[in-house]
């Protein structure tokens, strides 16, 4: 099979604070854990042994994102890479449960309701973005920047979060509510798509972050 005409690299940033004591991040802006950073190394090690190297990177504008594209690209020695960060790859933004626990929030309002707020396509928590408004954003930021460049070749890396990735990712697979709702992507994790001249998709993998021994 002739070499794809580019590939476009989706990656969840490593783990971050906030996801280390089980909270809802949103828009609130922690650092990556010593775990992380290693998860954004041992990921960047895999796909350069994969022979994916990006030659364009983008990411929100939080710090685990970005921090986590620095470390990959600095990994890779890819410090020349342009690396463009954009708030429409921003999380979804939780209102208000940012910054609650997670358990603690099922104990409030219930398991079944808090399920359905984190993984529903349609339902807002309080002040807060349904993964549909989400998509609004990010489908939008594809479509008009980031996939122009996608199309002139190489290998286009994203590095965004679980649910402005899991709004791209229901567009690009052609997945309905109920199977978006059954997605998820861990930190540290990259879906790898290769695409034709005709930007149709000619395959797909995941490559998980997985802890590397001596």
């Amino acid at each position: 099979m002739p070499d794809p005409h580019a590939r476009l690299i989706l990656v969840r940033h490593g783990q971050s604070e906030a996801n280390a004591t089980n909270r809802f991040t949103g828009w609130s802006n922690p650092p990556l854990t010593e775990q992380g950073r290693e998860e954004a190394a041992i990921l960047a090690r895999r796909l350069m042994d994969a022979g994916v190297l990006p030659d364009r990177v983008f990411c929100s504008k939080l710090q685990r994102s970005a921090d986590t594209a620095r470390i990959m690209l600095a990994t890779m020695a890819r410090g020349d890479v342009p690396l463009v960060c954009n708030l429409a790859l921003n999380e979804r933004d939780y209102g208000g449960l940012t910054g609650m626990n997670k358990a603690e929030a099922v104990e409030r309002f219930g398991a079944e309701q808090v399920h359905r707020w984190r993984r529903s396509y349609v339902e807002r928590p309080p002040e807060g973005e349904s993964l549909r408004d989400t998509a609004a954003r990010v489908l939008a930021y594809y479509v008009n920047t980031v996939l122009p460049q996608v199309m002139q070749g190489g290998n286009t890396l994203i590095v965004a979060h679980g649910n402005s990735l899991r709004a791209l990712v229901m567009a690009l697979d052609g997945l309905n509510e109920e199977g978006i709702e059954k997605f998820s992507l861990s930190t540290g994790t990259a879906v790898v798509y290769e695409l034709t001249e005709s930007t149709a998709f000619c395959g797909r993998e995941v490559l998980s972050r997985k802890k590397e021994t001596a």
